[in-house]
């Protein structure tokens, strides 16, 4: 559940529809933004609408340790020129050969954020058979700077799924977009949480917690008796994607913390992670989903939210 926190008003005037926003900003989320300590500023994003409701668009925030809007500038997402001598877009790729198991929901995934110029692709090699069909679905962010195509896989007998893996793919590609701070490293092992749950409509729980997995700035607050019980009785839970003996290892790792930020998560279970693979970060993302979905933390989110 979210933590009541102390919430510092923030107010500014939109350089692109002359709206003065008023925002509600967490003071322990804001002063803990490592970028402050870099440069004294930490960045967010507003998304908002003219005042007829019209005109979706963002403003990007610089906010420095006072509380004090240094500068706002309207969202542009540049679209590089497409022409035979334009340099292409770097990229991260992922293929079968890197993962320890197969994506079952399509055999191709590109996801484009414009604003950062990161292209991230994902190829898998399936034979499709006659219970099974290939649809391409484009999927856009609220304000077109987040795009991902993806090329799904839709069992002949449950084409609701198509709807299924749309709402998913929806929700990610808005929540990156409005991330403080994209938690890069973990984009493939939120996709692999997706793959396995795309067959059910997607909650506001599954929101909120991709919310704060890719969200570097997110803090989670363990309670520690959920923790304690987790830990005790996970090896006898049935999960999806996930042995329960990880996520039994990972609470009574996490049962020890009063809180810790996402940024710092690979740290924290450094030795988990080297005890296997170098993939093992895709163990510790599905644990974290089943802990979030048990309500076994308190969490602070770094989303800009609009004052009542």
């Amino acid at each position: 559940m979210a933590v009541n926190s102390d919430i510092q008003k923030v107010s500014y005037l939109c350089s692109e529809c002359s709206q003065t926003r008023n925002l509600n900003i967490d003071r322990v989320v804001h002063l803990q933004r490592r970028e402050l300590d870099v440069n004294g500023l930490a960045s967010y994003i507003d998304v908002h609408a003219k005042k007829d409701g019209t005109d979706p668009h963002g403003s990007k925030l610089f906010i420095d340790k006072n509380f004090h809007v240094r500068t706002n500038n309207a969202l542009k997402v540049k679209t590089a020129a497409k022409s035979p001598s334009a340099i292409p877009m770097p990229g991260m790729r992922t293929t079968n050969l890197t993962t320890k198991y197969g994506w079952s929901s399509w055999t191709g995934l590109e996801l484009e954020l414009k604003s950062e110029s990161l292209k991230f692709l994902l190829e898998h090699e399936m034979d499709l058979d006659d219970e099974h069909i290939g649809h391409t679905i484009e999927i856009t962010s609220e304000l077109g700077s987040v795009v991902c195509t993806i090329e799904a896989v839709i069992p002949e007998n449950a084409p609701e799924q198509k709807e299924y893996l749309a709402g998913w793919m929806q929700s990610f590609v808005n929540k990156m977009e409005l991330a403080s701070s994209l938690h890069r490293d973990l984009i493939p092992e939120v996709l692999r949480y997706l793959d396995h749950h795309v067959h059910r409509r997607i909650t506001y729980l599954d929101q909120t917690i991709i919310s704060i997995l890719i969200d570097r700035s997110s803090i989670l607050i363990p309670d520690k008796d959920t923790m304690r019980m987790i830990a005790k009785y996970g090896p006898a839970m049935s999960l999806i994607g996930l042995d329960p003996e990880k996520l039994s290892s990972i609470a009574t790792k996490l049962c020890e913390l009063d809180q810790f930020s996402m940024i710092d998560i690979q740290h924290i279970l450094e030795s988990e992670l080297d005890r296997d693979s170098e993939l093992e970060e895709e163990f510790v993302v599905l644990a974290l989903f089943y802990l979030l979905s048990l309500d076994a933390f308190d969490y602070k989110l770094s989303y800009l939210q609009t004052q009542g």
